[in-house]
């Protein structure tokens, strides 16, 4: 993977030049707020994002418009309110299920009236959705045009599903990054919830705050040329089918920028032609041109290395495709990594997962994968990128490193018994699992060693890792997951505790 080493090398450097950040956060470059105004608001977000400043977030709605936020009731999850407690939300799938509503929100003191506040996630609403701290998206601009947070509009709310360190998603995206994939940026934030009449200043602890991949985030990762792009985030359509050239048939993909950019819907449609219709003599030749392979190679080996089911190559979901206008190919980006660090089972044990085979880096049915490793070339392109990960950016060295880091910036904003959570999050008990949630798998420290011991076995050709098969995929059932039950389901339905 060219430059990879030198990209990871980058990212955990603590001299970030002001003007890099400029172009890194929060898509800042010269433009119409003025010279001083960019560059105080890249200051900001380089606060957040790498010097680790926890933002204060207050929310403050009315009862009526929290009411409103609830998603319709799933027929297969007729829950009704706890005495006393919270509307709870049905089996959610897609983020169309989720209304905007407006909110008074605070954000290090500075208020955005009638902002736009709505949840968000799968298995992290589901399962969070008996209690308060539910993720969340902000949209400062939903409805007050202009209203923006030093520059950006839109920013989600990680409740930190099933990760009482906290530390999964920044630490997961940190890999993509370093396998040379563009990835949301991550901080944190401690969210208190006022509902009138319901809950004053309900403190919901601590949150992951990552960044939306949105126009801001394309320009900041693919530059200004990318402008007029197709930028997608298919739920629905797995395994990409060819639905036609029809471009109106492309909305099953759900696009979110660019839905009347008819020659990107084209040059996508010409690619999934040739993955489902095109013979392998025009595949191994056209390919290359229609996608960014060494992009795509990294995608798969963090995913390898991280374990991370939950994901393209799992479910499949949790990803955004970009048709680049500026050249000419498409790229898959990571989204909702909570999953990852063997997190999400698919139902098996954490000892498959932390020996997952590298060889077949997917479990979903997924044509293009298969068809790609079935070609020498993108399957050393692949072995390239897992080697090189493994080298310098999946090591003890590094992982722990930012991991003594993170714990020293998030213990002050915890309770003492989240404190405690923190450290089973990160080191388990003494097999290495967590026993701080209501689920089997493993703690980070635990799972990061024993991953790299398998995955460099496996590389010199001294171990074979485990195969884990695709399950039987039917329709998609309203709760999630494979059919007939919930992906990675817990005992109980205990909502995580506030921290």
């Amino acid at each position: 993977m060219p430059n990879m080493l030198n990209r990871f090398s980058t990212h955990f450097s603590k001299t970030c030049p002001l003007i890099l950040l400029a172009l890194t956060l929060c898509g800042l470059v010269q433009n119409s707020y003025g010279e001083d105004t960019a560059s105080a608001d890249a200051a900001y977000w380089k606060s957040v994002y790498e010097d680790n400043h926890v933002v204060t977030i207050d929310i403050s709605l009315t009862g009526e418009a929290w009411k409103a936020m609830q998603p319709v009731e799933s027929e297969h999850d007729g829950r009704r309110p706890r005495d006393g407690g919270p509307v709870p939300g049905g089996g959610m799938n897609s983020e169309s299920d989720f209304t905007y509503v407006k909110a008074r929100i605070t954000i290090d003191g500075e208020t955005f009236n009638d902002a736009g506040l709505r949840f968000k996630g799968n298995s992290s609403y589901r399962f969070s959705s008996d209690g308060y701290r539910r993720p969340f998206k902000i949209d400062t601009n939903r409805f007050v045009k202009g209203q923006k947070l030093h520059g950006c509009t839109k920013v989600n709310l990680s409740n930190a599903f099933l990760d009482p360190a906290y530390m999964k998603e920044k630490l997961a995206y940190e890999v993509y990054r370093a396998a040379g994939v563009p990835s949301p940026e991550v901080g944190w934030a401690t969210v208190t919830l006022t509902i009138e009449g319901v809950v004053e200043k309900q403190a919901l602890g601590v949150y992951a705050l990552v960044e939306q991949v949105d126009k801001n985030f394309l320009v900041r990762n693919f530059g200004k040329e990318n402008k007029g792009s197709l930028l997608m985030k298919p739920e629905v359509s797995s395994n990409w089918e060819y639905p036609g050239d029809d471009s109106e048939l492309y909305e099953r993909f759900e696009i979110k920028v660019g839905e009347e950019n008819t020659e990107q819907i084209r040059r996508f449609s010409e690619l999934l032609k040739l993955i489902h219709e095109g013979s392998d003599e025009d595949f191994a030749k056209e390919i290359g041109e229609r996608m960014d392979l060494d992009q795509f190679a990294g995608y798969l080996a963090a995913t390898s290395v991280l374990s991370n089911m939950d994901s393209y190559i799992g479910m499949p979901h949790n990803y955004y495709l970009l048709m680049n206008k500026a050249d000419g190919k498409l790229h898959l980006l990571p989204w909702d990594v909570n999953g990852a660090f063997g997190t999400f089972t698919m139902g098996g044990a954490p000892e498959e997962l932390v020996d997952w085979d590298i060889d077949r880096p997917w479990v979903a049915e997924l044509k293009l994968v298969e068809r790609l490793f079935a070609t020498e070339s993108f399957t050393k392109l692949y072995k390239s990128a897992i080697a090189a990960l493994m080298k310098e950016a999946f090591t003890e060295e590094k992982l722990f490193a930012r991991m003594a880091e993170f714990e020293k910036v998030l213990t002050p904003h915890l309770t003492e018994q989240a404190a405690a959570d923190l450290r089973m999050g990160l080191t388990g008990d003494a097999d290495g699992y967590n026993t701080a949630i209501e689920r089997r798998v493993l703690a980070i420290k635990p799972f990061v060693s024993r991953r790299i011991e398998s995955v460099n076995a496996q590389l010199s050709g001294n171990r074979e890792g485990t195969q884990i098969e695709a399950r039987h995929r039917g329709p998609r059932p309203p709760g999630g997951g494979p059919a007939g039950r919930r992906p990675d389901r817990p005992e109980g339905r205990r909502p995580p505790r506030p921290r």
